[in-house]
């Protein structure tokens, strides 16, 4: 069964695109706000940097599999 948060897709609907979900964006802004000293008014900046940084780690792993995500 499939739920609304899950993507399915059948052998031949892969999706041309890695997925990253808002829990990781989340995650990983609050990561850079910390890193960055806590800076105030600065939350969309760090949200799109995140959200950059985790497309294009992903989209290398999603075009060689053989790669693997370290985590953090």
């Amino acid at each position: 069964m499939n739920t609304p948060h899950t993507p399915h897709y059948c052998d031949d609907e892969k999706p041309s695109h890695p997925h990253v979900t808002h829990e990781e964006i989340a995650h990983r802004a609050h990561e850079l706000w910390l890193e960055q000293g806590q800076p105030a008014g600065c939350d969309l900046d760090i949200w799109l940097e995140a959200e950059a940084e985790l497309y294009a780690i992903k989209q290398k792993v999603f075009r060689h599999p053989s790669l693997h995500l370290n985590q953090r």
